[in-house]
């Protein structure tokens, strides 16, 4: 994109921004989980998991941050990596840290682990700078973990925001 058209896309979204939508990301569809492998060694990526397939974002759309909650098998800290690309030929966009708690407050399973309350987590992590998606590529998502090799992980929705410069 030329800079002529990144000043009228910047001042569409930050003055003219009655078009922008926020949308998530798979649509109308349960959230991705986004665990390790089980194979994965602490703090090595696992695979790349598919979000949504090609052709199903909105062309141009601008990844804004993700969704994530319901950890997984164990607390951990964790990176999640969202990527566009076929499949092997993936390019990283975003990493985020994360911290997943497990179990939650009120369960027995939590009271017999180790008497500490943990809460329930949900959380939005966004970009500091939204990043321009163009030509609706395949979206994926892997994450590395603190903890030896386990299924720990979360379940994500990507957040984008689409009709930028319309």
């Amino acid at each position: 994109m030329a800079l002529p058209q990144e000043s009228r896309a910047t001042f569409q979204s930050l003055v003219n921004s009655g078009n922008i939508r926020y949308v998530t990301y798979p649509a109308a569809a349960a959230s991705v989980a986004m665990v390790s492998d089980g194979a994965a060694a602490a703090w090595a990526w696992a695979a790349y998991v598919t979000i949504v397939a090609a052709g199903v974002i909105a062309d141009p759309c601008w990844l804004c941050g993700v969704s994530i909650h319901t950890p997984a098998v164990e607390t951990h800290n964790g990176d999640i990596a969202i990527a566009s690309g076929a499949a092997a030929a993936e390019v990283d966009l975003a990493i985020w840290h994360y911290k997943g708690t497990w179990p939650v407050v009120g369960t027995t399973a939590a009271l017999v682990a180790d008497a500490v309350p943990r809460e329930v987590y949900s959380n939005t992590i966004w970009l500091p700078y939204p990043i321009r998606i163009a030509a609706a590529p395949r979206l994926a998502g892997k994450v590395r973990k603190s903890t030896a090799a386990s299924a720990a992980g979360v379940s994500l929705k990507v957040i984008a925001v689409t009709g930028v410069g319309t």
